[in-house]
């Protein structure tokens, strides 16, 4: 699961084994032979691994369906933040907002999916 999850992120950011391997100061092997599972990297370098990618080390080690669901959420949070960050919406509707309140409405809106998410599963 993490070697598919790996490689599955890295390709999505569009970075080669190598690059990868320079950020984590780590081989291109040690990256190419956690992609095909011959080996798992300690607690640090996870920890580092999902900094990088921004997701958390259980996303890293969940299953597929698992890895589907949490994506699933992260696209629709980023569609909703996409939404309440364009401005012109709000003030076409006579409404003025400033960035302080988008980003309050955004962090609201994000509680709330991850919280809807969290308690059906």
């Amino acid at each position: 699961m993490f070697n598919e999850n790996l490689r599955k992120m890295r390709r999505k950011m569009n970075i080669t084994q190598a690059a990868l391997a320079k950020k984590l100061d780590v081989s291109s092997s040690t990256i190419g032979m956690y992609e095909q599972g011959r080996r798992e990297p300690d607690s640090r370098m996870l920890i580092k691994i999902a900094e990088l990618f921004g997701v958390s080390v259980d996303y890293l080690l969940s299953s597929k369906r698992s890895v589907m669901l949490t994506e699933s959420v992260n696209d629709l949070a980023d569609r909703v933040e996409h939404v309440l960050r364009d401005k012109n919406k709000f003030e076409n509707c006579g409404a003025k907002v400033n960035n302080d309140t988008i980003d309050l409405m955004v962090k609201t809106v994000r509680e709330g999916i991850y919280e809807v998410f969290q308690s059906a599963h």
